[in-house]
């Protein structure tokens, strides 16, 4: 693995070559560690373990050069959990005073291994765990006691941020390349297409939680940059990038007026060189994000020459409905009826059944009953509103079909049916698993158990 591939300017400078040298020994260490090891729970391949060693050198820089990208972590468990390291230290609980100490190694750890060996389930307490990260916690203090160099990294994230293309290229870098995202970013991007395109790579930036307590990239690079609250306030917000089709109203210089067909909002854009390229086209599909008073796009942009209001109109309409949670971001009226319906039908649910959980044994019963929880929901509607569904529906009257994936209908071990009063309602199959694993308490789970109990806790729902 070559160590410059994921510095800021891809390349190492003359004091920083120590931490390369520092990287192949801590690859050796650690397949000698390896051997000395009770269990083969945390063996690792040879590439494997080069990739670790380098991983584990650039968090101790981190620590060692105060980057931030580390504390920042902390800060964030800190405030959610009550600890800087859940699972790892109890809350109050007194850490080594070492910057690079056991406890800090062995969250890293364990938290990679998720990563390195996606298969695994590891406790956090593991006793070859807690050994291997004592172990590296002493060779990473040996090393950084004697080394001097300035680095790279600390220079790159503390250039200016007045332009958001500025803070967009740290942003890049930190979810691509730093230590603590880069194994994130190559396992998303390999179950995205595993091309890592800009639309890919703007989506993990923007919207992925990673295994890092459920944080993003955003929010680690808002914590370690240091900057204003009202910065901070904008960088977090690129989690709701405005992704709409947008009138080009006029291009002066570097500024752009944009309007959003969607809500009717207008936009001042700002872009480097490319302002007059935008004067071609009259609308732009595209995200755009804020930072410090004017807009910025995010990701790609496709612009269309010529295009009649009938086009425009069937767009507000079809986009709206292929990609309603997008539109919910900047129409608040829209994401006040979703609200609303969502609030009912919770209610609705909850008067049927009487609780917000309601297992089936298969899918034949569980559609079965929800034909009749449905035809419940038309019985109860006022009249005006049951016709008003018919007229629009070309329907004769109110008889509910359910259309289920196969999936779902051949599922003959238990299906989980939860109503989320914030997001309505949500499934999941072979439910029978997770109450049976459940039961056990962690202990003697057989393979299903484990697997669908994973399933329910890593699922995006």
């Amino acid at each position: 693995m070559d160590f410059r591939a994921h510095r800021p300017q891809r390349h190492l400078g003359r004091s920083e070559r120590s931490l390369v040298k520092i990287a192949q020994e801590l690859a050796r260490f650690l397949t000698k560690a390896q051997r000395s090891l009770t269990f083969e729970t945390l063996h690792l391949s040879n590439r494997t373990r080069e990739t670790l060693a380098h991983i584990l050198v650039e968090f101790a820089e981190d620590l060692h050069q105060d980057i931030g990208v580390w504390s920042s972590l902390e800060h964030y468990n800190l405030e959610f959990f009550g600890t800087k390291l859940p699972c790892i230290l109890l809350p109050d609980a007194a850490m080594d005073a070492a910057l690079i100490n056991p406890d800090r190694v062995q969250f890293l750890l364990w938290t990679l291994y998720s990563q390195l060996a996606p298969d695994l389930i590891l406790a956090p307490n593991h006793q070859d765990l807690e050994r291997l990260a004592r172990w590296i916690a002493e060779f990473l203090q040996d090393r950084f006691a004697h080394v001097q160099y300035d680095s790279g990294v600390k220079t790159f994230l503390t250039t200016p941020n007045h332009y958001g293309w500025e803070v967009k290229r740290k942003l890049v870098w930190l979810g691509q390349h730093s230590y603590l995202f880069r194994l994130s970013c190559e396992r998303y991007i390999h179950t995205h297409g595993g091309t890592p395109d800009i639309p890919t790579l703007d989506d993990f930036l923007c919207q992925e939680n990673t295994c890092w307590s459920g944080l993003g990239v955003i929010d680690i690079l808002a914590a370690a940059l240091g900057i204003p609250e009202g910065q901070r306030h904008d960088l977090r917000s690129w989690y709701e990038r405005h992704t709409a089709y947008f009138r080009v109203a006029s291009v002066h210089e570097s500024l752009m007026e944009m309007q959003n067909i969607l809500n009717e909002q207008s936009y001042t854009v700002r872009v480097d060189n490319r302002a007059r390229q935008f004067q071609a086209y009259r609308l732009v599909f595209g995200s755009l994000v804020p930072w410090d008073g004017a807009w910025y796009w995010s990701g790609m942009q496709r612009g269309f020459n010529t295009v009649t209001e009938d086009i425009i109109e069937q767009v507000k309409q079809d986009f709206h409905l292929q990609a309603p949670q997008i539109v919910y971001r900047y129409c608040e009226h829209l994401a006040a009826q979703a609200r609303e319906i969502v609030s009912k039908h919770y209610q609705q649910f909850m008067d049927y059944f009487g609780k917000d959980l309601v297992i089936y044994p298969d899918g034949n019963a569980m559609a079965d009953d929800m034909r009749k929880f449905h035809q419940y929901q038309f019985d109860s509607a006022p009249k005006q509103e049951v016709e008003a569904f018919l007229q629009k529906h070309h329907l004769a009257k109110p008889s509910p079909k359910i259309e289920l994936p196969p999936d779902i209908l051949e599922c003959h071990d238990g299906i989980g049916v939860y109503f989320n009063p914030d997001e309505g309602q949500e499934m999941m199959t072979s439910f029978d698993s997770v109450i049976s694993g459940f039961h056990k308490q962690g202990k003697g789970l057989n393979e299903d158990e484990s697997e669908m109990i994973r399933q329910l806790l890593y699922s995006d729902a």
